[in-house]
């Protein structure tokens, strides 16, 4: 009998997240566990959990620890282990300057973005170490790059990717002989409303950026299909690796 590969994937409900879940769940021997901060309201994924038993949904605000702590227990209820964990709740919301951005903007990008998959790490590691997988892929940007600096103003967003950035390489240096792979992954410029309104904003704050990003974008049917495709051929080689959509490394 072949062994099911379990998928946890936060944000589930829109985006990037909702095509990771709905092509992973066409995958035969695969259970998809992913999260909402309200699922009763996430009306696209509650279609597809009608017609596909292996979708389950679970809700989270990761901005809580005890909210990472309760999905963690639920999730334990369904299975026994998570071979992939994809991290990808996350806010973009800064297209202002450093001097610019006031307090809201830097401590909301912060709870989400950092210390919110720092929490959902630490609550879903013990399921985590029961995969066979163990594989920990955390959803950042080339806009946390600090070697590939992408010259715009970003602020609070860029900051906050570079700090998960920093803690997916602890991680993995932490993990290592463990036998987990730990990743950090740029999902490209995705035609997602999160995306949209970040190319509008860069684009309109620094305008001769606009050829090069409008080349880049592509749509989250396209990210998530070619970022399986990395998830697939991930290996122990790859821990502590920063990488793109297309299968390139990415600097730090």
């Amino acid at each position: 009998m072949t062994k099911q590969t379990v998928y946890l994937i936060t944000g589930g409900n829109r985006g990037i997240g909702f095509n990771y879940v709905k092509q992973i769940s066409q995958r035969e021997n695969s259970v998809v566990i992913t999260t909402a901060r309200k699922p009763e309201e996430a009306t696209e994924l509650n279609q597809l959990i009608k017609t596909n038993p292996n979708v389950h949904v679970v809700e989270l605000d990761v901005r809580s620890k005890q909210s990472n702590l309760n999905a963690a227990t639920e999730v334990a209820k369904l299975v026994d282990g998570i071979d992939v964990f994809i991290s990808n709740a996350a806010i973009a919301d800064s297209y202002k300057t450093v001097l610019e951005a006031d307090e809201e903007v830097w401590t909301s990008h912060w709870r989400t973005n950092v210390l919110g998959t720092i929490f959902l790490y630490q609550a879903f590691y013990p399921l985590i170490a029961k995969g066979n997988k163990k594989q920990i892929i955390f959803i950042s940007s080339a806009g946390g790059s600090i070697g590939g600096f992408f010259e715009t103003s970003i602020s609070a967003y860029g900051q906050s990717k570079a700090a998960l950035n920093y803690t997916a390489k602890e991680i993995s240096f932490e993990l290592r002989d463990e036998g987990f792979t730990v990743v950090a992954i740029h999902p490209g410029m995705v035609t997602t409303d999160m995306g949209i309104y970040g190319k509008e904003n860069i684009i309109k704050s620094t305008p001769e950026l606009k050829e090069a990003i409008d080349s880049m974008v592509i749509t989250p049917e396209t990210s998530a299909s070619s970022l399986l495709s990395v998830f697939d051929n991930l290996s122990p080689d790859d821990n502590g690796k920063f990488i793109g959509h297309d299968g390139s490394e990415i600097p730090w």
